[in-house]
């Protein structure tokens, strides 16, 4: 009766919750991109130390959503989501009071801890908590208000409020909400079932089956062929995220000669597509295949970001380009971090199985990327960083031919089929 009775209510009140504060996380997180036009002055920073402010978060991420993800598979999510979430919102706060570079650095690169803890744990229990046929559209739900919010509505927020009342007010705002979610979610939130003393919960696929034996380990999921392509697919795409990320607003305002509150609104579009894409393309992806929809939304990303740094400075074309890139971009992020990810391991591993591509991803194309960036934005321009940007999401399409398929109803179609063709026989 508990299982019936939690998958029917219980389910949809998780994935809100933990959507929400996935939301309130990426808004904690890139509120600073969109004030570097105020803050590097103010600080005397260049392109290149812009970048290491957003690589550092990046760092603490990678280790965190690794080391906090396998600890969840050991302990329990909820252990490790409600601290986590605490701690990331209080360095918001902390973020409005420094007073130099080096503090900078160092508040931000404590947030990234924080976070980390709270990515991983929450993408491992919605793939638990979530019945097999929805869990593309749960998992795409809770990513898109990461953009949702973090962008679509962070990037106008944040500017708005920074060209009226100064930077410092903004850290402060952006901090309660997640303060607030934490407490309600402690509240609400038990323990997935394969937690539970009564039940082991079953694999989230038949692939995953065949090694059920496997202990839970910091390394155990790198056994798992998706988990390592998904890796090399999350290097690319957190290029893509990070880097434009960065010097998105940057170039808007230097480049293309718009107004800060203009560039938050143009782009704002990158949020709200995001927003759609993640629940659209995800669901897709329960019908049509992760490995197709991956492949065909990675090529149009990248076109789309190199189409956006060499379509002049109409507000509105930029705008609706960055809407459509958006939509395919994000709506991958679901497919390649969580889905393939959780779809391919014992449930036991789901933590590790999702926090290992979320940590070498930030690694790569959250730390080391943004600082090559800022690099290159120094020495030739603000329009390579863009440039960076979209390469990454095609070379990405090429690497997602080597998925395995693991949706649940393109296999079960599958399954039917070779019967049927059997049964003929």
């Amino acid at each position: 009766m508990e299982k019936e009775q939690r998958s029917k209510w219980y389910e949809w009140k998780i994935v809100i919750l933990l959507a929400l504060l996935h939301g309130t996380l990426g808004l904690d997180r890139l509120v600073i991109v969109y004030l570097f036009p105020i803050l590097m002055p103010e600080f005397g920073l260049n392109n290149t130390q812009a970048g290491a402010i957003t690589a550092v978060l990046a760092m603490t991420w990678a280790v965190s959503a690794w080391v906090m993800g396998s600890l969840s598979d050991r302990i329990g999510r909820k252990k490790v989501l409600i601290p986590s979430a605490i701690f990331f919102s209080l360095m918001s706060w902390v973020t409005g009071v420094v007073k130099s570079y080096g503090g900078l650095l160092v508040v931000r690169g404590l947030m990234g801890v924080g976070e980390g803890g709270v990515f991983s744990t929450s993408a491992a229990t919605i793939g638990e908590e979530s019945t097999p046929k929805k869990r593309g559209l749960n998992l795409g739900i809770h990513q898109s208000f990461f953009p949702g919010i973090g962008i679509g509505l962070g990037a106008i927020i944040a500017t708005q409020l920074a060209t009226e009342f100064g930077w410092r007010p903004v850290f402060f705002i952006v901090g309660i909400p997640g303060l607030v979610l934490a407490a309600i979610i402690a509240y609400v939130m038990k323990e997935p079932l394969s937690f539970s003393q009564k039940e082991e919960k079953k694999p989230v696929s038949d692939i995953a089956i065949k090694s059920e034996e496997t202990k839970p380990g910091f390394f155990a999921a790198l056994k798992y062929r998706n988990v390592w392509v998904s890796t090399i697919v999350s290097c690319l795409f957190m290029n893509w995220l990070f880097v434009f990320a960065a010097f998105a607003v940057l170039f808007l305002t230097q480049v293309r000669g718009l107004s800060l509150p203009t560039a938050g609104v143009v782009l704002s579009a990158w949020g709200f597509g995001g927003f759609i894409g993640m629940i659209g393309i995800a669901a897709i992806s329960d019908y049509l295949g992760r490995r197709p929809v991956m492949i065909v939304s990675s090529i149009i990303t990248g076109i789309s970001v190199i189409w956006f740094a060499l379509a002049g400075s109409n507000p509105v074309t930029l705008f609706c380009i960055l809407f459509v890139g958006a939509i395919f971009g994000w709506g991958t992020y679901p497919i390649f971090l969580a889905l393939t990810t959780t779809e391919s391991v014992p449930a036991k591993l789901a933590g590790s199985a999702v926090g290992i591509p979320t940590s070498i991803g930030e690694i790569f194309g959250a730390m080391v990327m943004p600082i090559i960036a800022g690099s290159l934005a120094d020495k030739f321009g603000l329009i390579y960083p863009m440039y960076l940007a979209g390469i990454a999401p095609i070379i990405a399409a090429v690497v997602s031919f080597w998925y395995i398929e693991t949706a649940p109803r393109v296999l079960s179609r599958k399954n039917q089929g070779i019967e049927t063709s059997q049964v003929t026989a």
